[in-house]
């Protein structure tokens, strides 16, 4: 499943807030514009679809996505940035 949500109200050019886009797995990445936002959206779609039926037992969800993602993220121009490095998390 994946999620999105705004931080720090609805991004703007004149505010800090921004966007959150998150999978099931525990992912996250946070960018600035909704149409960025949805370039995400669509790689975590694309990501989640590639481990559809995968046996978790052998490679956790989480490892099997991130996999997935980097490798569609590597020729998108929609990576996102780790939500992880986000210095406005936690004002």
């Amino acid at each position: 499943m994946i999620t999105h949500y705004s931080v720090g109200g609805y991004p703007r050019l004149c505010n800090d807030a921004f966007w959150v886009v998150c999978h099931s797995a525990g992912t996250k990445r946070w960018c600035f514009t909704a149409d960025y936002r949805d370039g995400i959206i669509a790689n975590f779609e694309e990501a989640d679809e590639a481990t559809v039926g995968l046996d978790v037992h052998t490679v956790s969800e989480r490892v099997a996505f991130e996999i997935a993602l980097l490798a569609i993220e590597k020729n998108s121009d929609f990576k996102g940035d780790l939500f992880e490095n986000n210095k406005r998390v936690g004002w």
